[in-house]
């Protein structure tokens, strides 16, 4: 008579052995399973997606390089670094040749003190043509063109007093003078101008 009492793992030990091993089959399984749901290799070293992830690649946005500046900006810079090269170069030929440079000076005797401030304002003109250039260099100094704008617009509201007060000067004088006011404010103008559409493109994610 055969007895009805379930083998345990001590009277077959060939039964105990297969389920364990049936055991650890299914814990490797699943553990495969996750690995590869959470986007890993075996080795638990990231996918060649999520590496690609990781480093921003294959994305329009967020990929960590500076915006290029656009070609808006290039213009604006090379026109600011003509009109330092300009300046620069007026000062420079005023420095060395005095107020004899000016048209209608005549050839009569020269006044030490009234060559001696003009020519020391020449040289301001030397400086304030750096200063353009070297801001459409180093662009991040920007702001500073607001200043030196501002010098050359001074300058020409002194002629408009030296018209006032001491008569009409040179036409050539006058061409400058309406120069100096004019443009300074034109050239402020362009630049917000540029600043404010390079923002809205930005923001709307239009290429630059």
């Amino acid at each position: 008579m055969t007895s009805s009492t379930p083998d345990s793992p001590q009277t077959n030990p060939r039964r105990a052995a297969g389920s364990a091993q049936g055991e650890s089959s299914r814990e490797r399984t699943s553990s495969a399973d996750s690995v590869a749901g959470s986007g890993q290799t075996s080795t638990g070293t990231p996918s060649t997606t999520d590496r690609g992830k990781a480093s921003g690649k294959g994305t329009s946005k967020g990929s960590g390089k500076p915006a290029k500046p656009g070609s808006d900006w290039s213009v604006f810079r090379t026109v600011v670094v003509l009109v330092g090269l300009v300046i620069a170069g007026f000062g420079g030929y005023y420095l060395i040749t005095g107020s004899a440079g000016l048209p209608d000076t005549g050839d009569g005797a020269v006044n030490p003190t009234l060559e001696n401030q003009f020519r020391f304002f020449a040289a301001m003109m030397v400086g304030v043509g750096a200063a353009f250039v070297t801001i459409a260099v180093k662009f991040q100094w920007a702001n500073m063109l607001w200043l030196v704008c501002l010098m050359v617009f001074m300058g020409g509201i002194g002629r408009v007093l030296s018209w006032a007060f001491s008569g009409q000067p040179h036409f050539l004088l006058i061409i400058l003078m309406v120069v100096e006011l004019a443009f300074p404010a034109a050239l402020l103008v362009w630049h917000r101008y540029i600043a404010k559409t390079s923002e809205l493109r930005r923001q709307y994610g239009a290429p630059s």
